[in-house]
């Protein structure tokens, strides 16, 4: 046994894997299509016992471990209308059999019963089926290790699947039963009454005249029944849904003889037990339950044998956490002794390291020796870099200039003196005559070292000898 499996015996009640379900009719099974190749879609009923053709079939086709529903046909359960009683929903499937005491015949502790509310009065439409049948097919199903989930009747079903809406009037006949008329209100069967003498089909043959006229004259009357006792829930459709009748001319029939609208239950031609396998989803949440839980099997799942088991499994689980924390600490304590190895090695290494480096510490007069001389060294290395920009700013000012000035020598201009520092140029000359003078200056355009430089003072005059002079000055004299 694996830890899930033994898990789930504790756990709340277990589902089984698939869920499956079968409409019984009167001489047929119906099962959904598509679930088992080996399982048919309709198996017939040998010799009026469906339970054993239902477990021959899932037997032969090897279906186990599923849940199964089973819808029944009319014909295997009672229904009777009560008065509503002031009894919790809960507790109401334990009172129902007493409050149906007086209206069957069974012992009240043989039957298995369930209800719902009728939306068109006070009352309850009871479902009744002998506790013999549930009990035994849930025995039987055990032993092909199947688990009894619900067990449905077709009359709730058929309330839910009609297309005409919520209220409507339903012709119903299966094989091997009667004519069957039920109305409902809000998807709920509010009434039922069986037509007997009226045998099948009732078109098609020679009789079908007056044997439509007979059972339309009966349906009327239910109509009439129907129209006086749930007022206020008025019912102008009904639907026909026969087994080995052409629905659609029964439709057609019917509805030239009665006062309601009638209309087939369904257009292709399939049985009754077809269209409910059909409309049995997964998601039908059905009113009528006839498996109760108080009837479900009661698991003692704190056996003598799980409570030891679980023992020994628990027991199995701390022997084996405890191995692992004793590994785990082993290993552990491995490392912290490499660790302390190495710790000790690195303290032992620093200790020489420390004694190596007080040998290479210098002493307070070296030190300051060092100091002293790299004082030095930066402040010659401050008289070199000035000198070096002092010799550049010269090489630029002055030669550079005197090469331009040389490269410029003109006939009509005689220079006599020139005085520059590093951002003045005077120039003092001798010119034949005035026009010389800026054309002169205008050819400092040319040279690098003379271009941007410009004079705010131009003096021009004639000295002794009657000789043109000029003097340029970069900045004017300031006044005395």
């Amino acid at each position: 046994m694996n830890i899930q499996s033994l898990f789930g015996k504790f756990g709340s009640a277990a589902s089984s894997a698939t869920r499956l379900r079968v409409v019984v009719q009167p001489r047929a099974l119906h099962f959904p299509d598509g679930y088992s190749d080996k399982l048919a879609k309709q198996v017939a009923i040998d010799s009026g016992d469906w339970q054993k053709t239902l477990l021959t079939t899932l037997k032969q086709a090897h279906i186990s471990n599923v849940t199964l529903d089973v819808v029944l046909n009319s014909n295997l359960y009672q229904t009777y209308q009560i008065d509503k009683p002031n009894v919790p929903q809960e507790e109401l499937s334990l009172t129902l059999p007493f409050l149906l005491k007086e209206l069957i015949s069974e012992k009240v502790t043989d039957i298995v019963a369930d209800a719902m509310p009728l939306p068109t009065s006070n009352k309850l439409q009871a479902y009744v089926v002998t506790k013999k049948l549930v009990l035994g097919l849930v025995q039987q199903l055990s032993e092909l290790d199947i688990t009894l989930g619900r067990v449905l009747v077709e009359d709730d079903l058929w309330g839910r699947i009609s297309q005409e809406g919520e209220r409507f009037i339903l012709l119903q006949r299966s094989q091997g039963c009667s004519y069957k008329i039920s109305a409902y209100v809000d998807n709920r069967c509010v009434f039922q009454r069986t037509i007997r003498g009226v045998a099948s089909p009732l078109v098609g043959v020679a009789t079908s005249g007056l044997q439509l006229d007979g059972i339309a004259l009966e349906l009327q009357r239910s109509i009439d029944y129907l129209s006086s006792q749930l007022r206020g829930a008025n019912l102008h459709r009904m639907q026909v849904c026969c087994d080995e009748e052409n629905n659609l001319e029964l439709a057609k029939e019917l509805d030239e003889r009665l006062s309601v609208k009638v209309s087939p239950f369904a257009t292709s031609l399939v049985d009754s037990g077809a269209i409910l396998t059909q409309a049995l989803t997964d998601d039908f949440s059905p009113a009528i339950n006839l498996y109760p839980v108080h009837l479900k099997p009661k698991v003692d799942r704190f056996t003598l044998n799980n409570v030891a088991l679980v023992c020994l499994v628990l027991g199995g689980l701390l022997t084996a956490w405890f191995g692992y924390v004793e590994f785990k600490n082993s290993q552990l304590e491995q490392q912290l002794k490499v660790a302390q190895s190495q710790e000790k090695e690195f303290n032992q290494q620093l200790t020489s390291l420390n004694q190596r480096l007080a040998k290479h510490r210098p002493s307070p007069e070296k030190v300051q020796a060092v100091a002293r001389l790299k004082e030095d060294i930066a402040s010659k290395q401050d008289s070199l870099e000035a000198v070096g920009k002092y010799d550049g700013q010269q090489q630029v000012g002055y030669s550079g200039v005197m090469q331009s000035l040389a490269k410029l020598g003109r006939s009509d201009i005689a220079l006599n003196s020139i005085q520059m520092d590093a951002n003045n140029l005077d120039i003092r000359g001798m010119a034949r005559d005035p026009q010389a003078i800026p054309n002169w200056v205008n050819q400092f355009k040319s040279e690098i070292n003379l271009v941007g430089r410009s004079f705010e003072k131009l003096k021009i005059a004639r000295n002794e000898q009657n000789v043109l002079t000029f003097e340029l000055r970069t900045k004017q004299e300031e006044p005395k």
